[in-house]
């Protein structure tokens, strides 16, 4: 017999919920990951990438690979709203 082990906390959560509620880790870890990295703890890797894509190399690489998995995606990531708090810009 097989046990499974409950989550409570994950328990209230199902199909799109679910999808949701991984989604909003996703995006915390980006930006925990942009904060590490001296920028703007609520912004994005993506955002900051698009923003310095003309004027840095290394962003426009990253850019380019993740326009593989979505076109334009740093491009759509860009919150000029966000940015102000970075370390290095």
């Amino acid at each position: 017999m097989k046990t499974r082990i409950r989550i409570p906390i994950l328990a209230q959560y199902s199909g799109n919920n679910m999808k949701k509620y991984f989604f909003n880790i996703l995006i915390s870890v980006d930006q925990l990951a942009n904060t590490i990295f001296a920028g703007d703890p609520d912004e994005t890797i993506s955002s900051r990438m698009g923003k310095r894509q003309g004027h840095c190399k290394i962003c426009y690489i990253i850019c380019r690979v993740l326009h593989w998995i979505e076109p334009e995606h740093c491009k759509k990531s860009i919150e000029s709203d966000e940015g102000s708090d970075a370390v290095i810009k």
